[in-house]
């Protein structure tokens, strides 16, 4: 019995229990959810938009409060002594209880002794019970950020991760098979499960192929040089998933249909550089077949420039100097070996993947911009303009050797940036003498694709989404591309129902999404992006996106630059299980070895702009910008929601092939998952601070010194005076995000160290609250402000001014995309001064976000608000010293 109670019988208990239960309305845990999260916001917020607080209290502090009220006001009618009745006065019973005493009316000093009372003993619980930190208004979720961060990190275990990723990578599923449905409908029963509400399969209907008839073979020529390539990859004995009776065929993605004949041309990497490094030296492409390795630039845009150049064909194999073993050493210093040996690339392994242009439309080929539901209008096939028109092949080395056999001693012999790890020949470029037959005959159908979404809604702010995805389908088994990410999605989403079971709740919004189609081309993120882009554009506020989520210790992050000291606090607090110190030291350790010096650049940088400002950037680059090939495309170059994508790389060398499996993964990938375990820690408290910080913990600051960084670079490969308008406007964004940081600051102090202060200062409170709400809104539209809703040049699905994928990388991501292609495709002077004036119109957008002047903030009353900003010291003053009220 704990101290100070009244003991009482287990039936009057009882009693008790049962009328206050039937007082009670019970809660349903079956409430209809609305198609958008907006639909619930004026059911969360006040009539001025302030998220109403409503502190959780124990039992023992209900029952004090209670006391002192019906003490003040002379009632003791309901039982007033059993909170606080002292041991010497534990005789009274509860059938003595239950006769109502008279009132006594109460003193003025008693009054007055048990308000001052009341007023102390609520001001010292406060302070000592309820944590000092940024977890003010987390008084919807019963257990505090800290105690939900510690679940983050102890929870996740290697044994269910390995359990999650054995079924994935059990059999190939690639997207629209069968396997791929058990899949998905599998991953819903398992949120379902873990307790994520509102799991849901969510089916969209793209257009895609699978291969009928492939044929590879020299035909004619010189009789040594006749061969038929195998197009098929070796069984491994040690590998028993090599025998799968439904292994998927080496093919291309949104290939073209063909059967042409033609001399073979060794074209490089593909790049338009290379053929046009060719054709100055009169090599004729018209009629040739082009063969090019895997690597540097995205696999389309290679068979696009064969196109442009006058290809019938293209042929795209894996040379041993980049995935394979040749000239590589493993970690004991010995040479590296090819799978099954080793993690690299063997003779026979294909890597198959998509040939859309992905720098031009991901996603559809027939609903460009639209969602491909399934009674979509769609373009005819002949319309679509993002995939090719010449027949393409991806091959082996070892089918690609007699390749190289047929063009020696003919053409340019390979220079040093030319050559490859296949030492029998020295690649010449040809034209070869020997004719090629490249035969590709595809399927194409209208065939379901099926995403999985999994919704925690936000309690405060429900009309704010944080997205968090990883794709599904796989070019096979999939092991570390895509069951890597899979088995890590689910258990974070057991992780998540382990803390909704113990009462915690995200502020905002939380979406899972286990995402299909992304091998063809990120077709389900896409399609569900553009199926929901008025509600998120609006609601959503960052996408966290794992992509080929493991494959070795080093980890690896690409973000807005919104993002990147988030990513830097949330890496501090990981630890690394191969340096045993924090995944950031661990990670910079290894940006080190690639690093380039930008301190000179950051001293030319601060002479343009504030001299009391500190160099604070990193000397090592740490996070890569977005590029293109994965699924934040949609969020962020379409919409401007704040994305980023990460993972822990490796030797790897099995990527898109039949050796991608739960084999390669325990032996060379991660065998003991702790890196599994490790990336769910990170993306598990990236989630919990952007869905459950009071203040959205992002940074503009961050993002205005890379465009200042960037545009000081293109002013001085241009000319200094290049640039005028753009430099301007990215100079007044600089200093607008550096006055509105400190705004950032002030306001996160105040947060942090007058949270308690709401039961004195109501008013000061509620002022407070409309700043918060300002400042997220604020931050959660302002990637929204480089968004163009013409488009770029050429390719409008694309609309961030800043970033997109380069048009002839792909992969890599192009700053200022518009003014940069229009350089160097020698537009006219006036055209590319009106692509910079539309990039520093943009620019001026995103510094409107900031400072609360936009289109999108009709209801922001700027003048207030500025004033409200005005009067920060004196806010602080009041709070301070309360006494002087």
């Amino acid at each position: 019995m704990k101290k100070g109670y009244v003991s009482i019988s287990q039936e009057s208990e009882q009693q008790q229990k049962q009328e206050s239960a039937a007082s009670i309305p019970v809660p349903s845990h079956h409430h209809p959810h609305p198609q958008y999260m907006s639909d619930l916001h004026h059911e969360k917020m006040g009539d001025d938009s302030v998220p109403t607080v409503a502190y959780a209290r124990t039992t023992t502090v209900n029952r004090f409060m209670e006391w002192c009220r019906q003490t003040y006001h002379g009632d003791r009618r309901h039982n007033a002594n059993a909170p606080l009745l002292p041991s010497e006065k534990r005789h009274v019973t509860f059938q003595q209880q239950s006769q109502p005493p008279a009132i006594r009316p109460r003193s003025k000093l008693t009054k007055f002794l048990a308000g001052a009372a009341l007023l102390v003993s609520s001001v010292v619980f406060f302070n000592h019970f309820m944590p000092a930190s940024d977890t003010l208004f987390q008084d919807f979720s019963t257990i505090p950020l800290e105690d939900a961060s510690r679940t983050i990190k102890s929870v996740p275990s290697s044994d269910f991760i390995r359990e999650f990723f054995h079924y994935y990578a059990a059999e190939p599923h690639l997207a629209g098979s069968h396997a791929d449905k058990r899949q998905a409908e599998w991953t819903r029963d398992k949120f379902e499960l873990f307790g994520i509400p509102n799991a849901t399969i969510e089916t969209y209907y793209p257009w895609i192929n699978t291969p009928k008839t492939r044929r590879l073979a020299i035909v004619s020529g010189p009789e040594e040089f006749l061969y038929e390539a195998k197009l098929e990859e070796d069984t491994v004995a040690k590998d028993p998933s090599t025998n799968h009776p439904n292994a998927i065929p080496t093919f291309h993605g949104y290939s073209a249909d063909g059967n042409v004949t033609g001399s073979v041309v060794y074209v490089n990497y593909g790049r338009l550089n290379d053929f046009q490094f060719l054709a100055a030296r009169g090599v004729n492409f018209t009629g040739t077949i082009a063969l090019m390795r895997h690597g540097l630039i995205a696999r389309g845009l290679k068979v696009r420039a064969a196109e442009k150049f006058g290809c019938t064909g293209a042929l795209l194999y894996s040379d041993p100097m980049e995935d394979g073993p040749f000239n590589k050493e493993n970690d004991e210093g010995e040479p590296s070996e090819s799978y099954p040996n080793g993690p690299w690339r063997s003779p026979s392994s294909v890597e198959r993947g998509t040939v859309q242009y992905m720098s031009i439309l991901p996603g559809d080929m027939l609903t460009p911009g639209y969602a491909s539901t399934e009674n979509a209008t769609r373009l005819d096939p002949e319309e679509a303009y993002a995939m090719p028109k010449i027949p393409s092949l991806p091959i082996s080395w070892s089918d690609a050797l007699p390749l190289f056999q047929a063009m020696e001693g003919l053409g340019l012999k390979g220079e040093i940036d030319w050559l490859g790890g296949l030492c029998e020949v020295n690649y010449y470029s040809g034209p070869s003498v020997a004719q090629v037959n490249l035969v590709n005959i595809n399927d194409y159908q209208i065939k379901p694709v099926w995403n999985v979404i999994g919704k925690i809604e936000g309690a405060i702010e429900p009309h704010r989404a944080v997205i968090l995805g990883t794709h599904r389908d796989a070019w096979g088994f999939g092991g570390a591309e895509s069951s890597s990410g899979s088995a890590i999605l689910l258990e974070l989403s057991r992780v998540l129902g382990l803390l909704l079971e113990r009462g915690w709740q995200p502020r905002r919004t939380l979406i899972l999404a286990s995402w299909d189609g992304q091998g063809y081309g990120s077709i389900g993120s896409t399609e569900w992006v553009e199926d929901n882009k008025s509600w998120l554009d609006d609601e959503g506020v960052v996408y966290i996106n794992v992509d080929q989520a493991v494959t070795g210790p080093h980890f690896a992050a690409q973000a807005t630059p919104l993002l990147n000291k988030l990513i830097f606090e949330v890496t501090q607090e990981v630890w690394d299980p191969r340096t045993s110190m924090p995944v950031y030291d661990a990670w910079r350790q290894d940006r080190a070895t690639m690093a380039v010096d930008d301190i000179d650049v950051q001293k030319k940088h601060k002479k343009k702009h504030r001299e009391d400002e500190p160099i604070t950037a990193p000397i090592v680059k740490m996070i890569d910008p977005l590029g293109g090939g994965s699924d934040y495309m949609a969020f962020f170059n379409h919409l401007g929601i704040a994305s980023m994508s990460m993972s822990f790389n490796g030797d790897y060398g099995v990527y898109h092939s039949n050796y991608d499996s739960i084999y390669w993964m325990e032996h060379f990938g991660d065998p003991t998952y702790e890196y599994h375990q490790t990336m769910v820690r990170i993306w598990g408290l990236l989630a919990l601070r952007l869905s459950s910080n009071a203040l959205l913990p992002m940074s503009p600051l961050e993002y205005s010194r890379e465009l200042s960084i960037r545009v000081a670079a293109m002013a001085d490969d241009q000319g200094c005076a290049t640039l005028p308008e753009l430099s301007a406007a990215v100079s007044a964004l600089h200093e607008t995000s550096f006055s509105f940081e400190h705004k950032l600051h002030k306001l996160q102090k105040k947060l942090h160290k007058h949270e308690m202060d709401v039961f004195k200062h109501k008013k000061k409170h509620k002022k407070l609250m409309k700043k918060l709400v300002k400042y997220n809104e604020r931050l959660a539209q302002f990637e929204r402000g480089f968004i163009d809703p013409v488009g770029l040049p050429g390719r409008e699905w694309f609309k961030h001014i800043v970033y997109a994928p380069g048009l002839w990388t792909g992969y890599q991501a192009e700053m200022f995309p518009s003014i940069v292609e229009a350089i160097d495709q020698g537009a006219s002077p006036s055209f590319t001064r009106e692509m910079e004036e539309r990039a520093a119109g943009f620019i001026e957008s995103a510094r409107g976000l900031l400072k609360g002047k936009h289109a999108r903030f009709v209801d922001d009353d700027d003048k207030s608000d500025d004033n409200m900003d005005d009067d920060d010291d004196h806010e602080d003053e009041d709070i301070e010293n309360p006494e002087e009220e």
